[in-house]
């Protein structure tokens, strides 16, 4: 099934502006070879976009064979919106991993509005995503992709491997990291802030851990140690951030009173749809046809791992579960799933995705795991086995899996309830950093910079240098988003 194959992933005028002192010029020759021209960022599938400017840089795919094949990797800047410029802008390392940075900065590009007030937005499709030769799989239709079983996984894993252009040894996060630094030698930065978002923090540390003379702060969201291998603790972390929602449903008179019960629903809901799965007939997320597949406990946890990434959506939980549970109606959860798979189907390079955890994550993976009493079971040992038993593995360093550290001033932010990169990994990660600082968003999921006043502190904290006198008070505004107990919302 497509969930299958997807079940590794996880996610603005006319300026006025004068160069700074060790700025520098904004095109052609005097910007290091790099012709920049307008364009716009759009985010797939999305009306979200903002203007910038974009251009062309040459990179080698083998590092190692400079003669050999090359590549075009898309940069992208948005200027400073003020008068003067700083000379240190920021950079912006997108998630996925498959995500590309033209393609997500303009989620979070409200957020951090201040910070473009004086500083550029330096933007580098990261390789592999993005229009830096990407590596896609063909999309699958919906119809076809959901009567898809664990026996046809390995030959569409193949089929996306035989439709690339490309060597996907070579599209790892290391290797991508030189690309970064190529694109801020060549537009004339000195040093740079980076920012980074869930998979985008190991890219941001393995950054600073190379060239750590080059970063003057950073901000890490979504924390990912680099200890992990990504997806060996999914399963737990998503059971943890449920059954955190589901508690708070018990404790809110309200909602309990309407959804007794609903972690032992779940309980049932898991075996009941293990046992026997039942068919369902939902619209067609992009066509609104009629579709018909067979909803069963890996579309079920799957519906439920999407929902559980933003507070918003896991306010729904305790009203969905009831609603499945009680009265057997699955169409919802189900077309939650859909829009969530065709969703990522659109933002993310499966391709690239897999050269990284493949390469980086697959190797310390348990040869023998056990499925464990989770709602996910074994599915994403499942799909990494098939998947990177066929994918090329490219060259990871030895320290790689070694903690980065560094004294320059590190921002942590995490959401109380994020499923799959939880507050214990930022407390994990900022032991590493002496100038550090960790915030948890109260009530908040996965990527809390655009929550609330979050923005607003990381901004403070990129135009200070210092995280010491952060205005944080803000935070006690938070909480999570209110139970909803109908479809109409949450009860005024």
């Amino acid at each position: 099934m497509l969930i299958k194959r997807i079940s590794m992933t996880f996610l603005l005028g006319t300026c006025l502006w004068a160069p700074a002192p060790n700025a520098f010029a904004r095109q052609g020759e005097e910007s290091g070879g790099l012709d920049l021209e307008t364009c716009e960022l759009l985010v797939p599938g999305t009306p979200l976009s903002t203007v910038g400017e974009c251009g062309w840089m040459d990179a080698a795919e083998n590092p190692d064979d400079p003669e050999g094949r090359h590549i075009r990797v898309r940069v992208a800047r948005i200027p400073a919106k003020g008068r003067v410029a700083e000379p240190d802008p920021l950079v912006f390392f997108a998630g996925g991993p498959g995500q590309a940075a033209t393609e997500a900065w303009p989620i979070v590009a409200g957020a951090l509005r201040k910070v473009n007030e004086s500083r550029d937005i330096l933007l580098v499709d990261q390789r592999g995503t993005g229009q830096s030769n990407p590596l896609k799989c063909p999309e699958i239709e919906l119809d076809e992709a959901l009567a898809q079983d664990w026996d046809t996984l390995a030959d569409t894993t193949r089929d996306c491997l035989a439709s690339l252009d490309a060597d996907p040894r070579y599209y790892t996060t290391t290797i991508a990291m030189h690309d970064i630094d190529a694109a801020r030698e060549a537009l004339g930065y000195e040093t740079v802030n980076l920012y980074g978002g869930s998979y985008g923090t190991r890219a941001a540390q393995v950054y600073l851990r190379l060239f750590p003379d080059r970063v003057r702060t950073a901000v890490l969201d979504g924390v990912v140690p680099q200890t992990l291998a990504l997806g060996t603790e999914h399963a737990v972390k998503l059971d943890q951030s449920i059954h955190k929602v589901l508690e708070g449903c018990d404790n809110d008179p309200l909602c309990a009173g309407k959804f007794p019960d609903t972690a032992g629903k779940l309980s049932e809901l898991i075996r009941t749809t293990d046992e026997n799965p039942v068919q369902v007939t939902v619209a067609h997320p992009t066509t609104g046809e009629p579709l018909e597949f067979t909803f069963n406990r890996d579309v079920l946890s799957t519906s439920l791992r999407f929902l559980s990434y933003s507070a918003d959506t896991q306010a729904m939980l305790p009203l969905l579960i009831h609603e499945a549970a009680e009265e057997q109606r699955f169409d919802r959860l189900a077309s939650q799933m859909l829009i969530a798979t065709t969703g990522l189907q659109q933002s993310i390079s499966q391709g690239m995705e897999l050269s990284v955890m493949c390469a980086e994550d697959y190797p310390l993976f348990p040869q023998n795991p056990q499925s464990g009493d989770t709602l996910m079971g074994d599915m994403m040992e499942k799909a990494v086995g098939i998947q990177c038993g066929i994918w090329p593995r490219g060259p990871v360093p030895e320290n790689f899996h070694k903690p980065v550290t560094a004294d320059i001033p590190v921002l942590l932010l995490s959401g109380e309830l994020d499923p799959v990169t939880p507050p214990e990994y930022g407390d994990q990660v900022a032991a590493h950093f002496p100038n550090s600082r960790h915030l948890t968003a109260p009530g908040q999921g996965h990527i809390a910079t655009t929550r609330g006043c979050m923005g607003k502190i990381v901004s403070e904290f990129i135009i200070e240098g210092s995280a010491d006198d952060l205005e944080t008070e803000c935070m006690t505004d938070l909480q999570a988003t209110p139970y909803f107990i109908s479809l109409t919302g949450p009860t005024p």
